[in-house]
């Protein structure tokens, strides 16, 4: 086998159909230069001894304790050395011909340190259409990036390099570590695109971290955190304003959910986050 260039990341927690699925289409990628690394985020049962794939480039990770999407890719990317990383989530699959263009793209241009592509969704095995507001570019739309993930963990490539400069994912966050990871990247670097459906993005009957009533809450920890850190940076200061409009648009919307569901606790918890939010637009309007 010739020498890596890429590590492929695949977590996952039980989902061991969708989970083979997944690793066959990395498996059978035209790129066949990759290590394949599958990290069991401590599955009630052993996910390894159930797929039955004998290929020299899988290696195993079993984690005791759950550490969640985020903590299960950085467990991962640690196993590796390769120049370059990819994810893909487990229920997820890529198109054959994915990790070589994305390769090709990265290494026809040195300055690139990531890259990510279009998605096809499916629903069950139906095509579903993705709205405007989920449309996927390249290049620097950090103002875009405020309000939504428009960047999927299977669709993107890193330089090892790059990835490891921003210290991986945030693994406090349950969800939306990614979410928070893109934005300081997005900060730092613009990303490459290729807008082509090279991801089949897949939902069914199965749990997705995505579907969380948690969603909105850990963006705007995201948000505030991604605020605190680039609020004195001179590149930031023209985006300061969207970023705070879109946190307390969130903080709103929270602030309905928990008196509608009749949580008090949690509705003084997000006042007092739309007090902080609205304090800082109005220090950037004087």
């Amino acid at each position: 086998m010739s020498e890596p260039l890429a590590d492929v990341i695949i977590p996952s927690h039980g989902r061991t159909q969708l989970l083979r699925e997944a690793m066959e289409s990395v498996l059978q990628q035209s790129f066949t230069a990759l290590q394949l690394y599958i990290v069991d985020d401590a599955s009630p049962e052993p996910l390894q001894p159930k797929i039955d794939l004998d290929d020299q480039r899988i290696t195993w990770l079993r984690l005791e304790k759950p550490a969640g999407p985020g903590g299960a890719r950085n467990a991962g990317v640690a196993l590796g050395q390769s120049p370059f990383v990819a994810f893909l989530d487990s229920d997820d699959l890529w198109d054959l011909s994915k990790l070589a263009k994305q390769m090709t793209q990265l290494q026809n241009d040195p300055s690139l340190q990531w890259v990510h592509c279009n998605e096809q969704w499916q629903r069950n095995g139906k095509p579903v259409l993705q709205r405007a507001e989920h449309r996927k570019q390249g290049g620097d739309f950090l103002g875009r990036a405020f309000s939504r993930c428009l960047i999927a963990n299977s669709a993107v490539v890193f330089r090892r390099e790059f990835y490891e400069k921003h210290g991986g994912f945030n693994a406090h966050f349950p969800v939306c570590s990614d979410f928070e990871l893109w934005l300081r990247m997005l900060a730092d670097s613009p990303i490459g695109f290729l807008d082509e459906a090279l991801v089949i993005k897949r939902a069914g009957d199965w749990l997705q971290v995505s579907s969380t009533p948690e969603t909105d809450r850990y963006r705007v920890l995201a948000l505030h955190r991604f605020y605190r850190q680039q609020r004195r940076q001179v590149t930031f200061q023209a985006h300061a304003p969207e970023l705070l409009k879109e946190a307390i648009y969130k903080c709103e919307i929270l602030i309905k959910g928990a008196r509608k569901y009749a949580k008090p606790k949690r509705e003084r918890q997000y006042q007092a986050w739309l007090t902080l939010f609205n304090t800082l637009r109005t220090r950037l309007i004087r």
